[in-house]
């Protein structure tokens, strides 16, 4: 009897923690890498670890940045290059985890009246986000014709306006994701030249923290939220009720916008790469494929001009927990 009541009690502080466990915030922005994260949202798998994980969802990226460094997020997603952007602005930022590749997401868009790549020499190209994850994928594409990113002038706008300004032939050049580089391509008379997968591994995404948020929260907590994540993508991988994930797309991934006609959801699914179990264990082990990465985004910013903080990878990076729940689940492939 006495065992059964010790044993109860230790069920009711399990329990109790659980239920005590404060809210993780998650800051996203509307793109298909963010799915695992709506399906494990949607499909209870982070309740099942004892987490409770509210994704807000951003128009914006300047504000999501600015909502993280307030610390009103703990964690991100978005591409590994802007996450060492931030760290060299100062911002107290670790990343945690590598976990898919846009992989045709990302499109080089150019208008069908340009046929010399010469003539950008002086021009001015739209980008959604001048920040190294995506001036790091236009100057492969720049290289590529014989010019350098020195060459053209770049600016900024967000997905849609910068969609419109294209088919408004502000600029001959755009690089942007879907979906709205499915408007500008099907309405500014233009075409896709590149995009990310014609440079594999250019463009990596995955998920950074609040260095207050990592010291609160803790290895085992964050590698239950990884579990959440994999569970998350192993559905996706596996389900066969295209139902489902369609609804869950167009209400949670892009919320708010008008809802997408399968076959553009499913071009979006084709154009980004997640990593399986052992992908992910390949990518972000110690001097694993994300510090090959991360060492040849260091050369490019110092070709460019553009590093100003040298980072140190070991305080930069921290997969560790990421780690733990790949070692922990034996269902995900």
């Amino acid at each position: 009897m006495k065992r059964i009541r010790c044993v109860l009690l230790v069920m009711l502080c399990l329990s109790a923690s659980m239920a005590m466990a404060r809210r993780i915030e998650v800051g996203v922005t509307s793109w298909i890498g963010t799915a695992p994260l709506n399906v494990a949202d949607v499909k209870g798998y982070w309740t099942e670890q004892g987490l409770d994980v509210h994704l807000v969802k951003y128009a914006d990226y300047s504000v999501m940045f600015k909502d993280f460094r307030a610390k009103k997020l703990d964690l991100m997603y978005d591409m590994t290059g802007t996450w060492v952007d931030l760290y060299q602005q100062g911002y107290p930022i670790t990343i945690l985890a590598e976990t898919d590749w846009s992989n045709g997401g990302d499109k080089l868009i150019v208008k069908n009246t340009l046929t010399d790549f010469q003539k950008l020499k002086g021009q001015t190209i739209g980008i959604y986000l001048s920040r190294s994850s995506v001036t790091y994928l236009l100057d492969k594409f720049l290289k590529s014709h014989g010019l350098k990113l020195a060459d053209v002038k770049l600016t900024e706008l967000d997905g849609e306006p910068l969609a419109k300004a294209f088919i408004q032939n502000k600029f001959p050049l755009v690089l942007l994701y879907d979906p709205p580089a499915l408007l500008a391509r099907n309405n500014g008379n233009g075409h896709v030249e590149a995009d990310s997968a014609s440079y594999p591994g250019v463009m990596p995404e995955g998920f950074a923290i609040h260095n207050d948020s990592k010291a609160e929260l803790g290895t085992e907590t964050l590698s239950r939220f990884f579990t959440g994540w994999m569970k998350g993508r192993q559905w996706i991988s596996e389900t066969n009720r295209w139902s489902e994930f369609e609804k869950i797309l167009n209400q949670r991934t892009f919320a708010g916008e008008k809802p997408y006609a399968s076959l553009d959801l499913i071009g979006m699914l084709n154009s980004i790469k997640f990593h399986s179990r052992t992908a992910l264990q390949q990518r972000n082990q110690p001097d694993g494929g994300m510090t090959v990465y991360l060492n040849e985004l260091k050369q490019f910013l110092k070709e460019n001009g553009k590093l100003q903080k040298n980072f140190d990878q070991q305080q930069l990076v921290d997969t560790s927990a990421l780690m733990l729940a790949i070692k922990r689940i034996d269902t995900v492939n």
